[in-house]
């Protein structure tokens, strides 16, 4: 991959500044659950990671997954409409279904689905963290942990309080946000409700022309969440979640936006999960049962029961294990197949925590389809302070949905499987990291129905790219300032782009508190060249900027008063096109998808 002179640019201004930095605000000391199944802190972990804050999605503004990961370097969102609508992943350009997204560690990819999870009705209300794990992670998590691990995990009772977020804006949404939980030595709990109601806006709309001039795609969503915990000796704990979401999303049946002629579609989710927690410093163990039940268009469960926890065998020296029985099925049909794994990890800290050395194993016995046995190692020397060097190797696996295997071309598909490696050098607020991943067996859309709809591609596709991110404190003018920058490429064996992945992005934010009892947020991203259809072809719908600006205003201790404007500027771009003129890509498009133009919003959150 060849620097652009924009890369060679900002490591240019960005290096000689290293030692300036304030500590980031994922510091050494954060602790994640998402690298190796027990609870690790962020010094002793190689791979790429980064955490979203209860507190930023707050004073962001974030409604919904897509609005927290979206500014965060290494990530492309193809989003077919608003709020509900269909949204692809790419990170670090690896396709949909290479990213496992997780709640509370129950997965969340829809195996009725063409890969990955129902991104467009993930909602942030009752979320208290976001955990990103970036690189191969099969070797931990299993199947569809190619590109990654986000695990989305939900908010828990730690004193008695009661909150509550009032919004209205553009497009007559409304939407309201509640949570009671109460907490003693001997129990907890935590009921959290959210609903979203808005008339959205048309998820096709005429290329050039006002998204205002076509029909509204309405959108709602109630989510639910209650989770309890009952302390029932020293040591020894009973957990129990209960997590609903219900919505509805109109789209347009035809790629036409002049026609009223649309539908609706249902989300329906239920996810329950029990475990009895064992906790000690030197050894801990989470038993647990999990149904998670998915249906859009068609309804499916992921059925999960295991074992998984950490042993301390010597001074900051870590055994991690996991033993679990998944299995996917398809209601009302006898589709469905099971998953049976055992996977251990290890982290030794050597020489005063300096250097960090970390191995996984894993291996996947399936009833459908070819057992794959995964991998990952990599290593982390603190050169001086907070100045590193880690190195990550790992191999990883997708595995077919329920919806590919039953309209494979053989109806005998295999997982897709992948190796890859980053490197990174990074010190307190500043990082720079390169990967190269190469996937084989890609499972791909044939086309011909109802036969040769689903097959694996010979050969072999290839990700690299580097990644910058900065974050520093600017004392002087009372203003934090993030930056992050991404050049990637990503093609198939005979070396084509493939589709709609960007050659660079860069996400700018500045956070100006000089105000009294304000914070005025800006965040501006740029997306670079990038093409509707495989290996550069169709239309050019990059080379953008967008701007968000979220003010947030603290009355007193209990309330604060916020206004967020989406799309400032009212670029008028798209993630893809619905549909070329006469249906030949040589042509300018037709109809587009719809981004919704500039968007206001108002609100409150009170806290008792």
């Amino acid at each position: 991959m060849k620097l652009k002179p924009l890369s060679l640019a900002l490591l240019a201004v960005l290096t000689p500044s290293l030692e300036a930095q304030a500590q980031d605000t994922t510091s050494l000391n954060t602790v994640l659950v998402t690298a190796d199944h027990t609870r690790q802190t962020a010094h002793a972990i190689t791979s790429n990671y980064k955490v979203i804050t209860q507190e930023e999605i707050e004073s962001k503004g974030y409604t919904s997954l897509e609005d927290a990961l979206k500014y965060e370097a290494g990530f492309n969102f193809v989003t077919y409409g608003g709020l509900g609508q269909t949204t692809s992943i790419h990170m670090r350009g690896q396709s949909n279904r290479s990213t496992l997204v997780l709640i509370d560690g129950v997965e969340m990819n829809n195996p009725m689905g063409t890969g990955g999870a129902l991104l467009g009705n993930l909602m942030l209300s009752d979320v208290a963290r976001i955990e990103i794990i970036k690189g191969p992670q099969s070797g931990i998590w299993g199947a569809n942990a190619s590109a990654g691990v986000i695990n989305i995990l939900t908010k828990h009772a730690t004193k008695p309080s009661a909150k509550v977020s009032i919004e209205s804006g553009s497009l007559n949404t409304k939407k309201l946000a509640t949570s009671l939980s109460a907490a003693s030595e001997q129990a907890d709990f935590l009921l959290s409700l959210s609903d979203i109601r808005s008339d959205g806006f048309s998820a096709v709309k005429a290329y050039k022309e006002d998204v205002s001039n076509f029909e509204s795609d309405a959108f709602s969503q109630t989510d639910i969440l209650f989770k309890m915990g009952l302390n029932l000796a020293p040591a020894h704990r009973l957990e129990t979640l209960i997590k609903t979401a219900r919505g509805t999303t109109d789209y347009d049946w035809t790629s036409n936006p002049d026609q009223t002629d649309f539908a609706s579609v249902n989300y329906r989710n239920t996810l329950k999960k029990i475990l009895y927690r064992y906790h000690k410093p030197q050894f801990n163990a989470d038993v647990y049962l999990s149904d998670n039940q998915i249906e859009q268009y068609y309804q499916a469960n992921i059925t999960e029961m295991g074992i998984k926890g950490g042993y301390t065998y010597a001074a900051d020296q870590l055994l991690g294990f996991a033993a679990t029985h998944k299995e996917f099925l398809k209601q009302s049909s006898s589709d469905r197949y099971d998953n049976q794994a055992i996977a251990i990890s290890n982290t030794n800290q050597f020489a005063d925590k300096r250097w960090i050395l970390t191995e996984s194993l894993r291996s996947d016995r399936y009833s459908d389809f070819e057992d794959k046995v995964t991998g990952k190692i990599g290593v982390k020397h603190y050169i001086d302070g907070s100045l590193f060097f880690s190195a990550n190797y790992g191999t990883a696996y997708n595995a077919p949905t329920l919806f590919e295997l039953t309209y494979g071309a053989t109806n005998n598909l295999k997982p897709e499987t992948t190796s890859g490696y980053d490197l990174t050098v990074g010190t307190d607020g500043f990082s720079l990291s390169f990967y190269h991943t190469e996937t084989e067996d890609l499972i791909h859309y044939a086309g011909s129905w109802p036969n040769d709809y689903y097959e694996n591609l010979a050969g072999t596709s290839k990700f690299e790219g580097i990644e910058i991110a900065y974050q520093r404190n600017l004392n002087g003018i009372d203003t934090d300032l993030s930056f992050n920058y991404a050049q990637g490429t990503a093609k198939d064996d005979d070396d084509k782009w493939l589709a709609r992945r960007p050659e660079q992005t860069a996400n700018l934010g500045l956070s100006y508190y000089g105000l009294k009892n304000t914070v005025v947020d800006l965040q501006t991203q740029y997306v670079g060249t990038m093409y509707d259809l495989a290996d550069q072809k169709g239309a050019q719908i990059g080379d953008y900027f967008v701007t968000d600006l979220i003010l947030n205003y603290q009355v007193n201790k209990q309330l604060s008063l916020y206004a967020k404007a989406i799309n400032l500027f009212d670029e008028d771009y798209t993630r893809a096109v619905a549909q070329y003129v006469g249906y030949d890509s040589n042509n300018e498009p037709q109809y587009v998808y719809a981004n919704g133009g500039r968007l206001y919003y108002f609100g409150l959150r009170g806290e008792f």
